[in-house]
């Protein structure tokens, strides 16, 4: 059987120490592709590293996540619209979406935030993966709805 994860964030640090074991480990389950989606600027280096050192085997996507989406969210969105446009390794627009089980404070900008990334995901051909922690489909963004 071949399988796909369609989301992993085994390149943050606490990975690293048996990031090989892992990667053989789901080798052998039969893993075929592993998706990783950033989280927001900090990770893109370390995300590409690991997608660097398992070329064919893990694919890099670039996004805001909502739960880094905070009053500078503007420069961040450059950041991802600038990676998105210089480089053609990027498989999808992710992990995006609305998050409001940690925390409701930036409801609205992670809106604002979604519905960009939603646009550039489609004016680029991209898919795009992402995350919905919410209490009920009422909190999704009305451009979010028209597609589910």
């Amino acid at each position: 059987m071949r399988l796909i994860d369609s989301h992993s964030h085994l390149f943050l640090e606490e990975f690293a120490e048996d990031l090989p074991f892992v990667m053989e480990r789901a080798r052998a389950a039969g893993v075929t592709h592993i998706f990783m989606p950033n989280i927001d600027s900090t990770t893109i280096e370390p995300m590409l590293s690991v997608c660097d050192t398992y070329r064919d085997f893990c694919f890099p996507m670039i996004g805001l996540h909502p739960t880094s989406v905070n009053e500078s969210y503007e420069k961040e969105l450059e950041i991802v619209a600038a990676n998105l446009e210089t480089s053609g390794r990027f498989v999808a627009v992710g992990e995006i979406g609305i998050d409001l089980y940690w925390d409701k404070t930036f409801y609205k900008e992670q809106v604002i935030v979604f519905e960009r990334q939603l646009n550039i995901a489609r004016e680029m051909d991209l898919p795009m993966g992402p995350s919905l922690s919410i209490a009920h489909s009422d909190s999704l963004p009305r451009s979010f709805r028209l597609y589910i």
